[in-house]
């Protein structure tokens, strides 16, 4: 203690001089600081109500066009027939008439022979793939049934039009100088209303063989407008499940599209 005191006694006049000199400085500072002058510009109320300026550009592709905003309204006029895209008869927009996508032209005879060779043609490919899977099991003869039973099914169907459906539908197919199994729409089936009150189109690129059967299918996306995950997959499901002709004198691995229209339903 008696060494602190003798350390201030000692330096006291070096310390009462620093002492000073900061408290010099802090009341500098303060003043300094009151002697600037904070401007405020008055506000000129005649301008409070003039209308800004919007700078932002639209370009011509974000304009929305009359198809677009026909995706979206729901009296749009769609019917649930199966279009042949390639169907050269004349297009009516008669009511009450049985359109199909194709006109039956083949005798009853000539469609046995068909629907015969597509069978056979389909047994061959499952045996195929089972020899390949070399799994042993009696899925052939079950699919022989199925398909008798379908088969009969067929016949149930009415006739064609001579005539094809005009206007917009909610199936529609391109695929040369093909058509449904047996000319029946069954087999390029509609699921346009298995995805809720909305309105949008997919187009699927598909593969087909011989025997008609639809090998492999691809949505493309710039081809298909306000699509949901629902759509995109019901549309390659459905797709798979579709089924034409056979046709032996087809690629054996034939390219076409399907376009589904999801409508909207009240």
């Amino acid at each position: 203690m008696d060494k602190i005191l003798d350390f201030i006694e000692k330096h006291k006049y070096g310390i009462l001089i620093t002492i000073v000199v900061h408290v010099a400085l802090f009341v500098y500072f303060q003043l300094a600081t009151y002697k600037e002058a904070i401007l405020f510009e008055p506000w000129n109320f005649t301008t409070a109500n003039d209308e800004v300026q919007d700078d932002i550009a639209i370009t011509p592709d974000q304009i929305e066009t009359p198809e677009e905003r026909q995706l979206f309204n729901p009296q749009e006029k769609v019917t649930s027939f199966v279009k042949d895209q390639n169907d050269s008869r004349t297009r009516s927009l008669k009511e009450n008439v049985n359109y199909t996508s194709s006109f039956q032209k083949s005798s009853a005879e000539q469609m046995e022979n068909d629907y015969e060779q597509s069978l056979k043609d389909e047994i061959r490919r499952k045996r195929e793939e089972r020899n390949a899977r070399k799994a042993e099991t009696s899925a052939g003869e079950q699919k022989v049934d199925k398909k008798n039973e379908d088969k009969k099914n067929d016949h149930k169907s009415s006739g064609s039009s001579s005539e094809a459906v005009g206007g917009k539908t909610m199936v529609s197919f391109s695929l040369i100088n093909r058509h449904p199994l047996n000319h029946n729409d069954w087999y390029v089936r509609n699921p346009g209303y298995t995805c809720g009150n909305v309105n949008g189109t997919v187009t699927v690129s598909i593969s087909v063989d011989v025997g008609g059967v639809v090998t492999s299918a691809t949505v493309i996306d710039e081809q298909s407008q306000n699509a949901s995950a629902c759509m995109l997959q019901r549309a390659r499901e459905y797709a798979l499940k579709s089924r034409f002709n056979y046709a032996g004198d087809a690629p054996k691995k034939q390219e076409g599209t399907i376009t589904y229209r999801f409508v909207y339903r009240e």
